[in-house]
């Protein structure tokens, strides 16, 4: 089997590292960070005490170490002396100092050999500054990012991070191996203007043209030809409970601009009555998937859940069962909905989160669309069968897009925790 590169090219701060990681999310293939590889290098030579200027001795380093590329899940790793120091690529001395051992033509053969290496056994998306003209100069798969240095500048500082993109660019560009440029056959994409989820639509869209073997999941458009994927008895429930929302309670949605429209997407929303799957469901124009209490499942719902794509959990003790079939519909490409708090609001208030969300998104490795709703409590109240005439009101948030960083240290219970705050603090900023 034959396996295809994707090439993210383009300078600092330009928006190649989040487009990359996203599409690699969308896509289920591996996103290798290139820049990381020469920060870890990096790192070590300072770690060492060894001036980055002097190259005799970074090349005698380079023999003497062991350097171990892998992957966690979709996300490229890496290893010095079996050590990962991915929690000091970004400090001050190593912007610094990157620049100059990235230069270095020891340096990129050994490591450009080893980003060969991945498209040996997988498909990959790699991001950097020479992929597309250097590392897989033969495939036809080749974005460009690129962004005013005003722009890039606001988001370098936005991260933290003070260095000047100018000094990165002139040093990237006029260095004698493997400038930064664009590469023959790349598609240049100007972020300045976009947002992230825009920005990520028009990556999917050049890639779609340029011929690459888009998954069915991957949905990279709402197209009307996907509407008619729906199956007829999703789609009679669309359609019925869209037409009543807007006619007895004047549904709004507000925030529709920010809603991810492709790919895999945990939406993680407040809980506040039986309304709330079809509510959601309807901020969409395909099929997603949802957690309903297991005890919903008898009779006729025994029948009609499933076919609403509805996955039943115990509400009464941990269901990991449920929660790995949720994860893997997402590493499959779904969309799914679930409710942070488990069980319907009493008094209208946002209640408390279980960690199970945090989980899940560490795990499925994908973004999170925040939502919140408003008045579906009035509309039809938790213990009442009574139905009232109350305006709903859907808001949509900005998607939470993770770094691999981000996402490894959410990788443990206490990084479960702490994702799980993280997405309500978004819900309830709504």
């Amino acid at each position: 089997m034959s396996f295809h590169a994707i090439a993210i090219d383009g300078p600092a701060a330009s928006g190649k590292s989040t487009m990359a990681r996203a599409i690699a999310s969308r896509l289920g293939i591996i996103m290798v960070n290139s820049g990381a590889m020469y920060r870890a290098v990096t790192w070590k030579i300072l770690s060492e005490g060894i001036d980055p200027k002097n190259i005799p001795a970074v090349v005698s380093m380079l023999d003497e170490i062991e350097i171990t590329c892998g992957d966690d899940g979709l996300l490229s790793t890496i290893l010095i002396d079996g050590v990962n120091p991915e929690s000091h690529l970004r400090n001050p001395e190593i912007n610094e100092n990157v620049s100059v051992v990235s230069a270095i033509p020891e340096v990129r053969e050994k490591l450009v050999s080893m980003q060969r290496d991945y498209l040996k056994r997988t498909h990959v998306v790699m991001e950097g500054r020479d992929i597309g003209s250097v590392v897989f100069p033969e495939t036809p798969f080749k974005i460009y990012i690129d962004a005013d240095p005003e722009v890039r500048n606001r988001r370098r500082s936005g991260d933290g991070e003070e260095d000047s993109v100018a000094k990165r660019d002139a040093a990237d560009s006029s260095r004698a191996t493997a400038p930064l440029k664009i590469a023959d056959g790349a598609t240049v994409l100007d972020t300045s203007q976009l947002s992230i989820e825009g920005a990520i639509e028009a990556a999917i869209q050049i890639l779609h043209k340029q011929g690459f073997p888009m998954p069915q999941a991957a949905n990279f458009d709402e197209s009307e030809e996907q509407n008619k994927m729906m199956r007829w008895i999703y789609w009679f429930g669309w359609l019925l409970f869209g037409a009543a929302y807007r006619t007895l309670f004047g549904l709004r949605i507000l925030g529709r601009e920010n809603l991810i429209l492709s790919g895999p997407v945990l939406v993680a929303s407040n809980h506040q009555s039986f309304l709330d799957p079809p509510l959601i469901g309807n901020l969409y124009q395909t099929e997603m998937v949802f957690f309903a209490r297991k005890t919903l499942f008898v009779s006729i719902g025994k029948w009609l859940f499933p076919q609403w794509n509805a996955i039943p959990i115990d509400q009464e003790k941990p269901d990991m069962s449920s929660m790995k079939t949720v994860i893997r519909k997402l590493k499959e490409g779904w969309r799914v909905l679930v409710f942070p708090e488990g069980a319907r609001t009493l008094d209208g208030e946002i209640g408390p989160a279980a960690p199970g969300i945090g989980m899940i998104a560490a795990k499925a490795g994908v973004p999170i669309q925040p939502v919140r709703i408003f008045g579906a409590d009035k509309a039809l109240p938790r213990g009442s069968g009574k139905m009232s005439f109350a305006r709903i009101t859907v808001k949509v948030g900005k998607p939470i897009i993770l770094s691999p960083e981000e996402f490894k240290a959410y990788s443990n219970k206490a990084g479960y925790e702490k994702l799980t705050e993280r997405i309500m603090v978004a819900i309830k900023a709504l």
